[in-house]
């Protein structure tokens, strides 16, 4: 029974013994489990000298060496002769073999070191062209913008075409870790839905189909879908310059609480004109997103697009006696 305790010591505290060592002079953090883990643990942040498991492969196999020696040994003096060589060497294979591990296992544990930091090499730098691609599509956006100049919507408002930073966030996902950003489906698909309602609001509103709710339906209606785009699009020519052209109309809707809504302008040039240059706006955006804005084909509306049929197609320009009728009085009322 007493051979047990010996067998285990002979097994273990040459493995035990550096493992503590090295967890007393290059672990971290608390002890026992955290120290023990961060030693047995390959740090690619830290030297080859610094790693506990390059101590341990060189420490245990020469520990391994001397209680395996001093078994195949016992009874045996030194003898510094060509039979006490020939002697060592026959009676401590199993000492030599263990001290030989030394060798490959520190080879092996500095290949996997230099293969972590190999590796965390590769990541920095993925990580730093992702970071690049993605304020190089960021910088692209810009530039194509750039190109575009100014254009001039039916003398009445400017579009300089510059984009607003946010535009970048909204309409593209992901972060500078992930390289280059993708396409943010559901904003182009909101701005479409936007720009539809707008143009079918304003046609609504041009050819006065309703007279009892055309006033109601551009005030509370149109004007809010194009003001809600101009923000959404980054266009200050709308909600900034052309709102400074603009009336805020005491308005009050479904018996709710009276408040302000802001007219797009006060003609109907100027109404054309905010919706085209959104439009324009949104398909260069497109554009640059390599990806085709979904439009709804209409004969009947294309005259809203393009041209100046929307001057001539009623006789009366309805948002015109809108503004010298149903905005004034609000406003006197109001007064």
């Amino acid at each position: 029974m007493t051979e047990i305790p010996s067998l285990l010591s002979l097994i273990l505290l040459p493995i035990l013994i550096p493992t503590l060592a090295c967890a007393g002079v290059l672990g971290s953090g608390p002890w026992f489990f955290d120290r023990f883990k961060s030693t047995l643990t390959l740090n690619e942040d830290s030297g080859l000298s610094e790693q506990g498991l390059l101590w341990i492969s060189i420490l245990s196999p020469f520990l391994y060496f001397l209680a395996l020696g001093a078994v195949s040994w016992d009874g045996y003096s030194v003898s510094v002769t060509s039979e006490g060589l020939k002697k060592f060497v026959s009676i401590s294979a199993l000492p030599l073999g263990a001290l030989s591990l030394a060798l490959p296992l520190s080879v092996l544990v500095s290949r996997l070191h230099a293969t972590k930091q190999t590796a965390k090499q590769i990541k920095i730098t993925q990580q730093k062209n992702n970071i690049d691609l993605f304020h190089s599509h960021r910088k692209e956006l810009f530039s194509y913008f750039s190109q575009i100049g100014e254009v001039e919507y039916l003398d009445c408002l400017t579009g300089k075409f510059k984009v607003h930073p946010r535009v970048h966030k909204i309409f593209f996902t992901g972060g500078p870790e992930s390289g280059i950003p993708l396409i943010n489906e559901g904003a182009f698909k909101n701005i479409e839905r936007e720009l539809s309602l707008a143009r079918w609001q304003l046609d609504s509103i041009i050819r006065d189909k309703n007279p009892q709710l055309t006033y109601s339906f551009y005030i509370a209606n149109f004007c809010s879908t194009i003001y809600r785009l101009s923000e959404k699009l980054g266009l200050p020519e709308i909600y900034v310059e052309l709102a400074q052209n603009s009336l805020l109309v005491p308005t009050k809707l479904n018996d709710k609480e009276e408040m302000e809504l802001l007219t797009v302008g006060k003609t109907t040039n100027e109404a054309v004109a905010a919706y085209r240059y959104a439009k324009d706006y949104f398909h260069n955006l497109c554009d640059f997103a390599g990806r085709k804005p979904e439009t709804i084909e209409d004969d009947e509306l294309k005259y809203i697009d393009v041209g100046g049929k929307f001057r001539t197609i009623k006789a009366e320009k309805v948002i015109e006696r809108l503004h010298q009728n149903e905005i004034q009085q609000a406003i006197s009322a109001k007064a």
